[in-house]
């Protein structure tokens, strides 16, 4: 009986996004004979089809039929000032006058010392691309700088797409996330378990290989499982003791968690770091920030040691994200000096309270993890834990993301993440826990449960 009401709920689920969406519809069975899969990357799609957009501006985004949605996927963590950011958008139609590729811009002096302004760790500066690719980059100057092969990864931690990082990615399974990754290429990754300082301290006294331990401080792919305060520490003094480089993963975490992302909330400052999403506002660029000891170790410059790691990429200098980025720090500053940090802190607090009140109120179990504008949903009654959650089935929780579509809240129904930004407001906090609630009671969740 139970799997009948789910089946039925699914489909008026279905059928409320759909009479809601039907430009979307056919732009989908258009994008299908061109693009695969009718989207530029996997992470866009979902059923019964994904919804386009037009535009967006601050906390709202809006669809091809006109749709207007409180943004809560923020195109997966750039949009840490919302759409449009006045003062980001001026500075790169400034900017873009000057060309879209200039060589050794002076843009990317500035950008870098602002860089260094916030981040403990920034004694130098490199800046590429993409998360990704700055993952990649930043473990092969790891390798470099200690002459050593492995790499400690985390369970539930994500770091970009490179083989060596697809593996175990939101689970405890020590196998790779996708279809394509050769067994060897994960050879020299080393599983873990999250927030186990004896797990660390034992694989390093056992293998001297390591060169780097790498980490999300939020574990947020896994479904953020942040560590202790004690745990971080214990990590950097392991880490210094037997010369092993400490990357922090701070791809969400930067200039979200605290101007100065992660290391300043937990005082405690690794020998490299890796920034993007957030550094620029939605502008694509990525920054591999560290030790100027370590750091040496790439090429391209007078303390470059020999046979030095090599870091070079075409669109390093690219006007349109350097700008971007150099906008986006200055606001984050002023933002910082405001309060509006304790401001954001505190409207990420209420969603969560709002949310699971609204589960329970109606008899649903729920859990809402919080990680200071990175939120993930779990239905459950379990006791919370990464170890439990990960192996989890969720049934209802696929039907109840999408149904907030048409609810006017826009989230990925395939990832139960919530995202905020700066411009998310209180009266934006209480839309979405209203919406919350009155797509609860229209489709009856707790006949499913």
């Amino acid at each position: 009986m139970k799997e009948e009401k789910r089946a039925e709920l699914r489909k008026k689920v279905f059928e409320a996004y759909m009479q809601k969406t039907p430009r979307s519809r056919q732009l989908y069975d258009r994008a299908c004979q061109s693009l695969l899969g009718g989207v530029s990357g996997g992470g866009r799609f979902y059923d019964p089809y994904p919804t386009y957009m037009t535009h967006g501006r601050g906390s709202k985004t809006y669809d091809v039929d006109g749709n207007e949605y409180i943004d809560c996927r923020g195109s997966a963590g750039p949009l840490l000032l919302g759409h449009c950011h006045p003062e980001v958008m001026e500075a790169v139609k400034r900017e873009l006058d000057r060309g879209l590729l200039l060589q050794n811009p002076e843009l990317v002096v500035e950008c870098a010392e602002l860089l260094q302004e916030i981040v403990p760790c920034a004694e130098k500066v490199r800046f590429i691309n993409t998360g990704s690719e700055a993952m990649l980059a930043v473990v092969r100057i790891a390798r470099g700088h200690t002459r050593k092969n492995k790499i400690i990864k985390f369970y539930g931690h994500y770091h970009g797409q490179d083989d060596q990082f697809l593996v175990a990615t939101s689970n405890m399974k020590p196998e790779p996330t996708s279809a394509g990754v050769p067994a060897e290429h994960l050879a020299n990754v080393v599983l873990l378990k999250y927030n186990d300082i004896d797990a660390v301290r034992r694989k390093l006294d056992e293998d001297k290989d390591i060169a780097a331990v790498v980490l999300d401080p939020q574990m947020n792919m896994g479904g953020i499982w942040p560590p202790s305060v004690e745990y971080m520490q214990e990590l950097r003094k392991l880490t210094q003791e037997r010369g092993v480089v400490l990357v922090f993963d701070e791809v969400i975490t930067g200039f979200r968690m605290a101007l100065g992302g992660a290391q300043e909330y937990y005082g405690v400052v690794p020998d490299l770091a890796v920034y993007a999403k957030g550094l620029a506002a939605g502008g694509k660029l990525a920054a591999i920030a560290g030790k100027e000891a370590v750091m040496n170790a790439v090429g391209g410059g007078p303390l470059a040691r020999q046979k030095a790691v090599f870091q070079s990429g075409t669109y390093n200098d690219c006007t349109e994200g350097l700008a971007a980025a150099i906008a986006t720090m200055k606001v984050l500053k002023k933002l910082n000096q405001q309060g509006e940090y304790r401001r954001f802190h505190g409207r990420c607090a209420r969603l969560k309270a709002g949310v699971e009140q609204a589960f329970r109120q109606r008899g649903i179990g729920v859990t809402m993890n919080n990680g200071f504008g990175f939120l993930r949903l779990w239905l459950t009654d379990l006791p919370p834990s990464f170890e439990t959650y990960c192996a989890i089935e969720q049934p209802l929780l696929y039907p109840f993301l999408l149904s907030l579509l048409p609810e006017g809240v826009f989230i990925f129904p395939t990832i139960a993440n919530f995202i905020l930004s700066f411009a998310h407001t209180d009266e934006d906090i209480e839309a979405i826990i209203n919406a919350v609630g009155s797509s609860l009671d229209r489709y009856y969740f707790k006949e499913a449960w």
